[in-house]
């Protein structure tokens, strides 16, 4: 019985692995992230001030493609911009004009598929 348990915990533990080495894999194949203000400089944040700029950031590391970025707004409002071209290597920014104060999710898509999400908090 103690053999069976032992290798159970090992199967999970190989399939664990498997799957974070995939999503890993995938997540490598883009960079996008929010950040309280739209400059290529802008560092990543989770917490931006109501009257702050603020951009989405999409770079697409392995070639070009057309991605779709989507706002969820603490209203429950989403918002898309589709067909945005990206050319392999570039970063660029979509503007977010919220100044509600809240949660807001950020995700983005290629070829209709999600490669990645960003929460961040507009405060004040």
């Amino acid at each position: 019985m103690k053999g069976l348990k032992t290798l159970g915990a090992m199967l999970l533990a190989i399939a664990l692995l498997a799957g974070a080495t995939t999503a890993t894999a995938g997540a490598a194949a883009y960079k996008h992230y929010v950040a309280c203000g739209v400059s290529q400089n802008a560092k990543p944040a989770h917490k931006c001030p109501k009257g702050s700029k603020k951009g989405a950031f999409f770079k697409s590391l392995q070639g070009d493609v057309n991605y779709s970025v989507c706002v969820k707004f603490p209203t429950g409002k989403n918002i898309c911009a589709k067909a945005q071209p990206a050319t392999q290597g570039t970063l660029y920014v979509n503007k977010v004009t919220s100044n509600i104060p809240g949660k807001h999710r950020v995700t983005w898509f290629v070829e209709g598929k999600q490669v990645g999400s960003f929460v961040f908090k507009v405060t004040g």
